[in-house]
């Protein structure tokens, strides 16, 4: 923890002087709470580990190839969803999965995992703050949430895909 209070005090003081592995660090750190972030292993999108951790979460910073600041510090459940997601897998879980983004994310389509361009407004989510995300194995027990985005409080995402999960706003959260 002292390291990761340096690198944080340096990356106030004197950003000019990070590098940019220290670069990587600070945004996957910001993803999630401190008392996750800082013991958890950091890798890059294309699984380079930048830090080994010690408490079975892993954080990934902002993907530069896409809009907006989307890290993201997930359990071991999540780290195979992702996997499965990026690589047209169906993914298989039996543990319940959680995920932090709690700068935000990018924008993106509520039911169709492979849009990359905006679908309908109803549809599209933009300005996603602060929010945590679930995984559940018995899917059954997701029936009764709501599926709109909009609705101001959790609801699911990418409902009627192999990809579902709920999605829960952290509106009283700010850095």
């Amino acid at each position: 923890m002292r390291g990761t209070t340096l690198l944080i005090a340096v990356a106030i003081a004197c950003p000019s002087s990070l590098t940019a592995q220290d670069d990587v660090i600070l945004s996957a750190m910001s993803a999630g709470p401190l008392s996750i972030s800082y013991a958890a292993r950091i890798t890059t999108w294309d699984g380079t580990v930048v830090r080994e951790g010690n408490n079975g979460w892993t954080c990934l910073p902002d993907r530069p190839d896409t809009p907006g600041n989307d890290p993201w510090c997930v359990d071991e459940t999540w780290l195979g969803f992702i996997d499965a997601l990026f690589n047209g897998r169906e993914p298989n879980y039996t543990t319940l999965g959680t995920a932090y983004m709690l700068m935000g994310d990018t924008p993106v389509s509520n039911t169709d995992p492979a849009a990359t361009e905006k679908t309908n407004d109803a549809d599209w989510v933009e300005d996603l703050g602060a929010h945590l995300m679930m995984l559940v194995p018995d899917r059954n027990a997701l029936r009764n949430i709501s599926t709109d985005p909009h609705n101001g409080g959790p609801w699911l995402m990418w409902p009627d895909t192999p990809y579902v999960h709920l999605m829960i706003p952290i509106a009283s959260y700010s850095r």
